[in-house]
């Protein structure tokens, strides 16, 4: 080998090496500067470059960004701005989003290249950021005072900026009692006229034909907006010692809010809106008891129990001696009912010649088979045996309810030693099960057939429309949310979603969320029908889902991009029952989620790939009115639940943290109080009605 191919050698296994070294050690990692960015700023990026060695001028850094959905990928490159500790490097740098840019999610992440080599040296994909189109801002919110006396004027301020490079004329700006406008707007009292004002909001115009110059401000002094009242009473659950549920009216905490809106002028697009601080309205003559605002676990102290919560279980209940497993307590007919249980002698004499027994009775406490499940062993003092047996097979044609099994643990000479009882309940189960709902959170009125399926072993699959972005955001970041809170804030929903439905036992991968935007599926129904023409949300300023976590990321807020994708996910599950929310919900994102489902399984079933027998649940509406009903016939649909499955049902709702869980662990219940029963409706005829609602 002559010297000029060794020095090439050298050269090249020089070069190798520091290849193999840069993949040894160099790592980037980073983050973009916020959670999101309006179109037409820039966004801004963070990243940093450890193990490096040597002169830093030798690598670059570059953000690769991409619309998630599309392949063009921009690469704008990050200067370098210090040098710290071992070896890091730290660059920032930023992208100028256009203002035509499409709006929703971006993936990002970061390379880094030797720039004497042009060789990848390292890359990672970070947190993708969003990008949004806020048109209007309510830069400042003030009420005069904290404290009302009924009847006193409410006096409000309002500070509007413009955001956009353009003039926005004829702005109307209303102040209300607390709402959000796709619920509430519409009065049902006042017959189905979709634009019958509800005057509960009582309504105050505080300006119109408001106009906006090119980035520039407007400031409506402050003036009269509202009167300071009481809203009406809600009824609340009460349940008699052993006693029917009866329901009884209590006061609103007099901790109130108030709602400003942003409209155009002809008062259809939803331009902005807030929640003014809390004020405290009080009667003249009532000075206490004191309120607690939202934040707080109980409205008033009257209201918290110093008795049930000590014990869930009532006396007999439970026994140390015989430790029930209440895994399953949730069967089919035709199931065998098998007890699994642990049997530990608490006194400090052995037993001998013991007999576990079991009685099953029926809803209305008859017995219906009374079985020997374990006979003829001894347990010495302290001393623990596992016992698992059938106690009974329950028959095919068994009635759906909710059953009990007494345990009897007698000694050699018959004397009773310990006892307990379990419930459990039957219901007629579906081969399959597929869930729409509108929001996270709504799943809890199916919890009892949730958790029925799930110690079934049968397939589920739930489905969950919108990010649930609005509800409570305020609240849960103690300041009013833009775009940016509004994305972050559906994700922590989300999340919550995901506990809750794993307290009953559903896994991760049986989830699926749309991200579609809280409160804007009547306008994606109705007025928004083409992925061309998608509808821009108010909280997240997008026009398509900006979520990395959801099954489309960017899905056009479209109703033919939402019913495709509902078609496809109902295609790829086959369910044999689909359950959902009320065709008649007032609350539009409700109603609409079952008019998606609805509307995907008659295209579905005209293109014969959907069963006709197919079972159909709707939920009890919780407060209809305001537009055309729909045509179906409904027959009652129950599910019964066992104690630990009510139990279950309760404790998820905890966890939902920002939609009140404190509230409700706050008002538990004890196990005598917990409803055995969900009412769903049956749609009959969902088969003959396609097209009623448009």
């Amino acid at each position: 080998m002559n010297l000029r191919n060794v020095l090439v050698a050298v050269v090249f296994c020089g070069l190798l090496l520091a290849a193999r070294l840069d993949a040894q050690t160099i790592t980037i990692d980073g983050t973009p500067g916020d959670s999101g960015f309006n179109v037409g700023s820039v966004a801004t990026f963070r990243a940093t470059l450890k193990g490096v060695s040597g002169d830093p001028s030798r690598y670059a850094v570059f953000a690769e960004i991409q619309y998630i959905g599309t392949t063009a990928v921009s690469t704008p490159q990050l200067d370098r701005k210090g040098e710290g500790k071992s070896g890091e490097i730290y660059y920032e740098g930023g992208w100028p989003i256009p203002s035509d840019a499409p709006t929703g999610i971006y993936s990002l992440a970061f390379r880094v290249e030797d720039r004497s080599t042009h060789r990848l040296v390292a890359r990672k994909r970070v947190r993708g950021f969003g990008a949004y189109r806020k048109l209007v801002r309510i830069a400042r919110l003030t009420i005069d005072k904290t404290f009302y006396s009924v009847g006193e004027p409410i006096l409000c301020e309002v500070v509007l900026q413009n955001l956009t490079d353009r003039e926005i004329n004829g702005l109307r700006v209303e102040f209300s009692n607390p709402n959000y406008p796709w619920i509430a707007l519409f009065s049902a009292e006042r017959g189905a006229a979709q634009d019958a004002e509800n005057p509960d909001l009582a309504i105050t115009v505080m300006r119109e034909g408001l106009n906006l110059p090119p980035r520039g401000q407007a400031v409506i002094p402050l003036m009269p907006a509202g009167t300071a009242s009481f809203l009406q009473g809600i009824q609340r659950a009460v349940m008699g010692a052993g006693g029917p549920e009866r329901h009884e009216e209590i006061p609103l905490p007099e901790v109130d809010q108030y709602t400003v809106a942003v409209w155009d002028a002809g008062r259809k697009s939803l331009y902005e809106m807030q929640f003014t601080k809390p004020a405290i309205i009080r009667a003249p003559d009532r000075d206490r008891p004191t309120p607690y605002g939202r934040n707080f676990t109980h409205p008033y102290n009257s209201d918290i129990d110093f008795v049930n919560y000590r014990e869930f279980y009532q006396p007999g209940e439970l026994s140390a001696a015989i430790r029930v497993d209440r895994s399953r307590t949730m069967f089919r007919p035709g199931d065998p009912l098998t007890v699994k249980a642990a049997l530990k002698n608490v006194q400090g004499e052995s037993w001998s010649g013991l007999q576990l027994r079991a009685r099953v009775l029926d809803p209305g406490g008859k017995e219906l088979q009374a079985a020997r499940l374990e006979s003829g062993f001894d347990l010495a003092p302290d001393e623990t045996r596992q016992v698992e047996a059938e106690a009974w097979e329950i028959p095919p044609m068994a009635d759906p309810g909710t059953y009990k099994v007494e345990l009897t643990l007698t000694g050699h000479d018959g004397t009773r030693l310990a006892a307990t009882t379990s419930e459990f309940a039957v219901n007629p189960l579906p081969a399959s099960l597929l869930l729409f709902f509108a929001h996270e959170d709504d799943e809890q009125a199916y919890a009892g057939l949730v958790r029925a399926a799930v110690e079934a072993g049968i397939p589920i699959q739930l489905v969950i429309f919108t990010g649930g972005d609005v509800g409570a955001c305020e609240r849960y970041y103690s300041k009013p949310c833009g775009p940016s809170e509004a994305r972050e804030f559906g994700m922590v929903r989300m999340e919550e979603t995901v506990d809750a439905l794993g307290h009953l036992g559903l896994r991760r991968e049986s989830i699926t969320f749309l991200g579609l935007p809280d409160g804007g599926s009547g306008a994606i129904w109705s007025e928004h029908l083409k992925p061309s023409n998608p509808f821009r949300s108010i909280y997240l300023a997008t026009d398509h889902a900006p979520y990395e976590n959801v099954l489309k990321p960017n899905l056009p807020f479209a109703r033919e991009s939402v019913i495709e994708l509902t078609k496809k996910i109902i295609r790829d599950f086959h369910p044999a029952m689909i359950a959902t929310t009320h065709p008649d919900e007032r609350h539009v994102d409700h109603r609409t989620t079952n008019w998606f489902a609805m509307k995907a399984c008659h295209e579905l079933l005209r293109e014969k790939q959907l069963d006709p027998n197919m079972v159909v649940l709707a939920d009890q509406a919780y407060g209809a009115g305001g537009f055309k009903p729909a045509p179906y016939e409904y027959q009652k649909y129950s599910v019964y639940l066992s104690g630990e499955a009510a139990a279950l049902k309760q404790e998820m709702g905890w966890l939902y943290q920002s939609q009140d869980g404190n509230l409700a662990e706050g008002m538990r219940k004890p196990l005598r109080e917990l409803s055995r029963e969900e009412l769903h409706l049956r749609i009959v005829d969902w088969q003959k009605h396609e097209g009623w609602n448009e």
